[in-house]
């Protein structure tokens, strides 16, 4: 993916004219933002299609299979033949949607986790009050380093 953020900006950059990017130094970088954000949600489709790949061959997506194959092959119209080509065919639908849905739920939890931990981590990271940590800012001693980070 960062390979990809790279030559879209290359791209945008060595098509650029001579001063042009300074003329128009806002459209320059909204220009300069769009194409790493095409480039992640290009990514995103595969990066999510992956991951329900992998999810699919899961235990958790498994059981669900099987549960859904002898669900359907032991419905009433399909009781008197549970292995014929109509009662296999149907219950091989029905458990190819059964690990697609698995998957999808799979995803959807680990994904809430994900959101929480970072919600979490956020609220743990979360900084004293500005009043607070000014004076003790204000008392540390301005070195070299420092002040050349204040000018830049």
């Amino acid at each position: 993916m960062a390979g990809d953020i790279e030559r879209a900006l290359r791209v945008f950059l060595d098509s650029a004219l001579f001063g042009e990017l300074d003329a128009d130094p806002i459209g320059a970088a909204s220009v300069l933002a769009f194409g790493p954000l095409r480039a992640v949600e290009e990514a995103l489709v595969e990066f999510r299609r992956s991951a329900l790949g992998r999810l699919a061959r899961t235990e958790e997506a498994g059981v669900e299979v099987r549960r859904a194959y002898r669900t359907e092959q032991g419905r009433r119209w399909l009781r008197h033949n549970p292995t014929g080509a109509d009662a296999v065919a149907a219950a091989t639908k029905a458990a190819d949607t059964a690990r697609e849905r698995a998957a999808e739920c799979l995803l959807a939890t680990r994904l809430r986790q994900l959101r929480e931990q970072a919600a979490a981590r956020t609220r743990q990271a979360a900084s004293a009050p500005r009043t607070d940590r000014l004076p003790e800012l204000a008392a540390r001693p301005l070195t070299d380093d420092t002040a050349e980070e204040v000018i830049v």
